[in-house]
């Protein structure tokens, strides 16, 4: 049955919406460590799209899932619209963690329903609605009772995917009418920062996100590395985003914190970054080193920002040949 999780999970993963009570965007659980977008409807015509579409591609050449699809009458890229990814502490000093994935589109609710039955999911009812137990198996081939996925589809347009405790608050939040994540959660406040049009983007609370993956730490050996390393001790909050502009993609990131040495590493730091990402390609790609010199670093009392933009044609170039290898 894991198969048919990650099936839906990375199907939605592929993917306009303001805060409607019932939207995915208004499920953000209120103690969110991590948040993500992804505005699939806004990718279909992008240069993104062939980078996020392409695990679509992969998902199909597993012979279960492609069958899984086509028993669901799923079709990803076309299907889904917009897809929320939120992890919450399950406790408040665990490493255990909750994960929702919320998406928008157009499901066919009895279709997915009947092809996760036959495959041994159990409807389950809450207060809040029906939602689908996956079976999961241990390596004898025993069933799991224990941290098993759910899957609910409270109606054609919205399905929520993740794991049971995850789904049970999901579906209670929304017969509630929504979250307050985003007007009393102080990771919510901070996503008015972020570009309102961004295509995708993320948002993480550092100490509790590194706190429940068990590590404060960048992976990698450089003087650059050991320098973020050393300031995100003090980051609060990171973010990244992406904004389709048609022409170019617009890149940017943030981290906030209120210790003014943090912030003047954190600067110090992406400049040296962009200066040895300058030298690297110069020889090898030296159209990069334009593109990288037009990149900007910003601070303010409690932020440093970093933004700029790959035109389309080169993103699509750098796309194909990643994709290549």
């Amino acid at each position: 049955m894991k198969k048919y999780l990650l099936a839906l999970a990375a199907a939605a993963l592929i993917v306009p919406a303001a805060f409607a009570k019932t939207d995915a965007l208004s499920l953000i659980p209120g103690d969110a460590v991590t948040v993500g977008v992804v505005r699939v409807a806004d990718l279909r015509s992008s240069p993104l799209s062939s980078a996020f579409f392409q695990q679509t591609d992969k998902i199909t050449t597993d012979g279960d899932a492609e069958q899984f699809l086509l028993d669901a009458g799923l079709k990803p890229s076309q299907d889904i619209d917009l897809v929320m990814v939120a992890t919450s502490p399950r406790t408040a000093l665990g490493k255990d963690a909750d994960v929702i994935i919320a998406a928008e589109g157009r499901f066919n609710v009895d279709r997915l329903t009947s092809a996760l039955v036959a495959r041994g999911a159990v409807t389950k009812t809450t207060p809040g609605g029906t939602y689908l137990l996956l079976p999961e198996k241990n390596a004898d081939g025993s069933a799991k009772t224990d941290k098993n996925g759910a899957v609910a589809f409270p109606d054609g347009h919205l399905a929520l995917i993740g794991t049971e405790d995850g789904v049970k608050e999901a579906l209670a939040s929304r017969a509630a009418g929504g979250t307050t994540f985003a007007t009393t959660s102080g990771l919510g406040r901070d996503m008015a920062r972020i570009d309102a049009k961004a295509t995708a983007w993320a948002l993480v609370d550092v100490p509790r996100a590194q706190r429940l993956a068990g590590t404060g730490k960048i992976s990698g050996h450089s003087d650059q590395a050991n320098a973020l390393n050393s300031a995100l001790r003090t980051v609060s909050t990171v973010a990244l985003w992406a904004t389709d502009g048609g022409d170019a993609i617009k890149l940017g990131a943030f981290g906030l914190s209120h210790d003014p040495e943090t912030l003047q590493l954190l600067e110090d730091t992406l400049r040296g970054a962009l200066s040895a990402m300058r030298l690297a390609v110069q020889d090898k790609q030296p159209d990069l080193v334009s593109i990288l010199r037009r990149f900007n670093v910003s601070r303010t009392n409690d932020s440093v920002t970093i933004n700029g933009s790959v035109p389309a044609e080169t993103f699509k170039k750098y796309a194909a040949e990643h994709h290549s290898k």
